[in-house]
């Protein structure tokens, strides 16, 4: 199989394990810069370039985009699946799972355990919605972010208002969630792959901050989930039509809750605590998927 890598990070460990596993069991992987792309519509024809050269040989796209490159990415990604190449996770699904509000909406409409969640265009009525989904302290996330970064903790009126503000007069959209104090510093991560999960980790941050993720200097451990996690995680994925879906969610006193899915899940510290050697489980996947959709063709 002819494999595609959309990423600007080669030297990333997630994207050069995925290369690595592809070569181990006869495959190409190419990984390749979305900004590099050129995409035409009529004219001479349909087509995708890379620097010049003709693009449409591949027979599947595995997307590892970040929140730089989504936008452009999610384009190419288009592309190709118009152009017939299929991807382990379509840049619709991708484009809904980063909206961090919109995800939780689609979740909800599953069925699926969400943290209560507002977003507002202006503060004016902001105290009046509040008390529908808690009470104080809250979380503000940005519409879009990993690894943590934009989120706040607000534990008073004025500070919640003068925030909420501030942000609506630059223009930015944010989540308002009610702080979950017993799940405070700790979530847990579940890789979830073609609807399986295929590994899972407890995170937990460093002392003093509530923020569990790795890149905020949180540390991992492998734990064996129950049926009931393993069951959120799968249809959480499904629900965002995922093929492959780091699923974080919270241990609170009335269960688990989804924080959010992530669509390009990096998977170093799950691999390294688990064991399992997650990048030939997902390009086994993708091998597969391209495999049911030349039969199907």
């Amino acid at each position: 199989m002819n494999i595609v890598i959309l990423s600007r990070g080669p030297e990333n460990h997630s994207t050069r394990s995925l290369v690595e596993a592809a070569e181990k069991i006869g495959h190409t992987a190419k990984v390749r810069d979305p900004f590099g792309f050129y995409l035409q519509i009529g004219g001479t024809g349909n087509r995708i370039t890379y620097d010049g050269a003709a693009s449409e040989d591949f027979d599947v796209v595995i997307p590892r985009l970040s929140s730089g490159t989504a936008r452009y990415g999610g384009e190419v990604l288009s592309h190709f699946e118009w152009l017939g190449i299929p991807a382990v996770n379509p840049a619709s699904a991708i484009a809904d799972a980063r909206h961090k509000f919109r995800s939780l909406r689609i979740l909800q409409q599953h069925g699926l355990p969400i943290p209560p969640s507002l977003t507002v265009g202006s503060a004016t009525f902001l105290e009046d919605a509040i008390p529908g989904i808690g009470d104080y302290p809250f979380i503000l996330k940005p519409f879009y972010g990993t690894h943590g970064i934009g989120v706040m903790l607000l534990d008073t009126p004025t500070s919640l208002t003068s925030t909420v503000e501030t942000m609506c007069d630059l223009h930015r959209d944010y989540v308002i969630q009610s702080f979950i104090a017993e799940a405070a510093g700790v979530d847990i991560r579940i890789l979830v792959v073609d609807g399986n999960v295929i590994a899972a980790m407890k995170r937990c941050a460093v002392p003093g901050e509530f923020r569990a993720n790795i890149h905020q200097g949180a540390n991992g451990e492998a734990i064996t989930l129950t049926d009931e996690y393993s069951r959120i995680a799968t249809d959480a994925a499904n629900a965002l039509k995922l093929g492959i879906a780091g699923v974080d969610m919270l241990q609170t006193k009335n269960g688990p809750v989804i924080l959010e899915v992530n669509p390009s899940p990096g998977f170093e510290e799950l691999e390294s605590v688990t064991g399992v050697d997650i990048a030939k489980v997902m390009i086994e996947y993708a091998v597969q998927l391209a495999e049911n959709h030349k039969r199907n063709m």
